[in-house]
């Protein structure tokens, strides 16, 4: 009996512990978002638990210009616009989600965001592959000047095994101004803004992007890279600039974060191949397929480029507007990188835009 007792006292005491523990982190999120805050200037939902429906739409453009003498060939990597549909389920603002890829890109995409009253952090992660480049050609030998696009054809040999593009996006703010500004009211709607407000805001960011055509078929394409088949581009910033929540109407609140960055990592890594192409008899004149079959190559060393410090912008923008316990709204980021390697130009353009309706209970 006094052991029963025992057993009875400790589970008891354990189930306590466990209820306690759970209203504490209750108690925590429930608080948290707004503690230490302005009543006339921000304030947060009744209803503390959310679903949302999302959508998101990326698109990376890549030019990539060559110049050998008086020749001069532009690339155009223009993969199809990526959309995926997903759904997130969360309290005040924190939860898990998923999204179903629709069209565009066979790959892989991975984002995570969180957003805090002090800081927000966004994580983004892509990966496919691509075909089917466009491109156009321009030049001189000192006195015959021409220039046109090439053919479907010859891009189909041109780029005749799928590129490998991946990427990674890294971006946090931190928040001076958190008594009155409210980063949550226009990106998660876990807390509403009353009135308009600002703040001084600081950053970092970091990019990385992969570029993988190192096979012997598409020696065309690395002959006009520079012989470059590898590609690695990094870049890292921080900044300083100021985000602004207008509210013009109840429950409507648009958003912009301008900050100038300065980018202190800011480098290409690229890896050169040489194209031994097939001698006469080793394979069949008639047959494009047994040429392209005896294309061989090797490394022929790798080299990094520092692009030197450099002032760039960092451009965000959302959108939301919230009536009873229903809400919408969108938010965009659009990501610029040049960068210059001997005679070849490279030219990125990565954007993305997300949309949502989202309903409290």
């Amino acid at each position: 009996m006094i052991t029963v007792a025992l057993v009875c006292s400790f589970a008891g005491e354990g189930l306590a512990q466990k209820k306690s523990f759970w209203k504490s982190v209750v108690a925590y999120l429930d608080s948290s978002n707004v503690k230490g805050v302005d009543p006339a200037y921000i304030t947060q939902p009744d209803k503390p638990w959310a679903i949302v429906l999302n959508s998101n739409i990326d698109k990376l453009n890549l030019d990539v210009s060559t110049t050998d003498g008086n020749f001069t060939c532009e690339m155009q990597i223009k993969p199809p616009v990526s959309t995926s549909i997903g759904l997130w389920a969360g309290y005040r603002g924190y939860g898990a989600g998923y999204s179903l890829a629709l069209s565009g890109n066979d790959g892989f995409s991975f984002s995570m965001n969180m957003v805090s009253p002090s800081y927000g952090i966004n994580l983004r992660i892509n990966r496919f592959s691509f075909k089917n480049p466009n491109a156009s050609f321009s030049g001189t030998d000192g006195i015959i000047s021409e220039s046109g696009e090439l053919t479907e054809d010859f891009l189909n040999m041109f780029l005749s095994r799928p590129m490998k593009i991946g990427s990674l996006a890294f971006d946090g703010y931190w928040v001076f101004n958190k008594k009155r500004f409210s980063l949550l009211a226009a990106y998660d709607q876990s807390t509403t803004q009353l009135r308009s407000a600002g703040s001084l805001i600081a950053g970092i960011m970091y990019y990385y992007q992969k570029l993988d055509y190192d096979n012997p078929r598409n020696f065309f394409f690395i002959k006009n890279a520079g012989n470059v088949g590898l590609m690695r581009v990094y870049q890292g910033s921080i900044g300083l600039g100021y985000t602004y929540n207008w509210v013009p109407a109840r429950g409507l609140v648009f958003n912009v974060v301008a900050m100038p960055v300065l980018t202190l990592i800011n480098k290409v890594k690229s890896s050169r191949y040489e194209i031994i192409l097939p001698k006469d008899g080793e394979y069949d004149v008639m047959d494009v397929e047994s040429y392209l079959a005896a294309i061989t190559m090797r490394p022929d060393g790798e080299e990094t480029l520092n692009g030197g410090v450099r002032l760039n912008l960092d451009l965000r923008m959302a959108a939301s507007y919230c009536w009873r316990d229903w809400y919408v709204g969108a938010t965009g980021q659009v990501h610029r990188f040049r960068s210059n390697n001997n005679n070849t130009t490279l030219k990125l353009t990565d954007w993305t835009v997300k949309a949502f309706i989202g309903m409290r209970l």
